[in-house]
C-alpha cells in the first residue's frame, strides 16, 4: 500500500443494521475486535502537507488541496482534498477528507499492528473520537478485513458500526492455537 508506510514514532510521543448485536457477538466469538489506537498519539504535533493551502482564520477552518498527507505520531492520512476545522485552541475539531480513495492508518495500543482505513470520504469527528468512512468503505486489522458502504469506527472505544446501501462483508481469520 503505497505511501502508507508508518513514520518514525517519536518518543515524546444509512440504513441500520438489522442485526448488530448477532453481528458483534459473531465477531467477538470469531476472535476479530478492533483494537484501541494509540492514545499518546493525540499528544504529538501534527504535521501537514500538501499542493496549495488556503487558512480562514475567521471562520477557523484550513482546506488543503492535492496530495495531501497528514501525520499525527504514527497516524497517517493521505487524500486529494481535506477540509479542517479547529477550535479557538487550533486543534482539530472535525476534519473531512475526500480522495479516490482517502486512506488513513495507524498504529495499535499493546503492539496489535496497525488498522487501515480507506474510502471515497471519511470524516473525523474529535469530539467523539469517531471516524465515518464512506463510499466503498473498507477497515482492515491484520488479515481481517471488513467492507460496506459506510462503516463508523469508534477509535477509543474499538468499536465499529458498518451498513449502508449494500451488504456488509467480513473477512475473519482465526488465531492460531
Amino acid at each position: 500500500m503505497k505511501g502508507l508506510e508508518s513514520p518514525r514514532r517519536s518518543r515524546r510521543s444509512s440504513r441500520p443494521s438489522r442485526y448488530p448485536l448477532l453481528c458483534a457477538g459473531l465477531l467477538l466469538t470469531l476472535g476479530w475486535c478492533p483494537a484501541r489506537a494509540l492514545e499518546e498519539d493525540a499528544k504529538q504535533p501534527i504535521y501537514i502537507e500538501a499542493d496549495d493551502v488556503e487558512v480562514r482564520e475567521g471562520d477557523r477552518t484550513s482546506v488543503y488541496v492535492g496530495n495531501v498527507q497528514v501525520d499525527q505520531g504514527s497516524m497517517r492520512l493521505l487524500a486529494n482534498h481535506v477540509t479542517v476545522y479547529h477550535r479557538e485552541d487550533r486543534r482539530p475539531r472535525f476534519v473531512i477528507a475526500l480522495g479516490a480513495p482517502a486512506k488513513y492508518r495507524q498504529a495499535l495500543e499493546n503492539e496489535d499492528g496497525e488498522v487501515q482505513a480507506f474510502a471515497k470520504r471519511m470524516e473525523y469527528d474529535a469530539d467523539k473520537d469517531e471516524l465515518t468512512l464512506i463510499g466503498d468503505a473498507l477497515l482492515i486489522q491484520g488479515t481481517d478485513r471488513l467492507a460496506s458502504d459506510r462503516i463508523i469506527y469508534d477509535r477509543g472505544k474499538a468499536h465499529f458500526r458498518a451498513g449502508g446501501s449494500g451488504r456488509v462483508k467480513i473477512t475473519i481469520t482465526p488465531q492460531e492455537q
